[in-house]
């Protein structure tokens, strides 16, 4: 482990920063979960269209939207995470900074996810549902975020790395 993060991403807007750690973050699963939350979102996203308004799919790709308009600059870590993969590692401490906003926002989102990992499951959306690793991969990420900005100390990833 690490004694300085990886790296420190910065967000735009007024808002004050707060140093978040993901320790021992699973750098493999990682990208396992962002592949695929992001077949979801496309899929949402060409969905959103033809559902009603208010539906899941049209909130989801509303809170994506915003989130990438206040948080653009908040994905530096995944370029880390890459360079780490590249150089053969598993795990990486990472330290991102990020607004107190964000602490809400996950904690709706992580809600949000578990509603599409329904869709998922019954079979709504061509993307399957999630391996459970993935889901408790999201989980440990989304609520890091929200517990460190409550105050709590970082608590590493305990789960495997594929």
């Amino acid at each position: 482990m690490t004694s300085e993060p990886a790296v420190r991403t910065e967000s735009s807007g007024d808002e004050a920063l707060h140093e978040v750690w993901l320790r021992r973050y699973p750098l493999r699963l990682g990208v396992r979960a962002s592949e695929h939350y992001q077949a979801v979102l496309r899929e949402f996203a060409l969905l959103a269209s033809s559902h009603p308004s208010g539906s899941v799919p049209e909130r989801m790709v509303v809170l994506t939207d915003e989130l990438g308009r206040r948080y653009a600059n908040n994905n530096a870590h995944e370029a880390e995470r890459d360079a780490a993969l590249a150089r053969g590692e598993e795990i990486l401490d990472i330290a991102v900074n990020v607004p107190v906003s964000v602490r809400d926002v996950s904690r709706t989102l992580d809600r949000m996810l578990d509603e599409t990992d329904d869709f998922c499951r019954d079979g709504k959306l061509l993307t399957l549902a999630p391996a459970d690793d993935v889901v408790a991969f999201r989980r440990w990420y989304l609520g890091e975020l929200a517990a460190q900005l409550d105050g709590s100390p970082p608590k590493p990833w305990t789960g495997g790395t594929s």
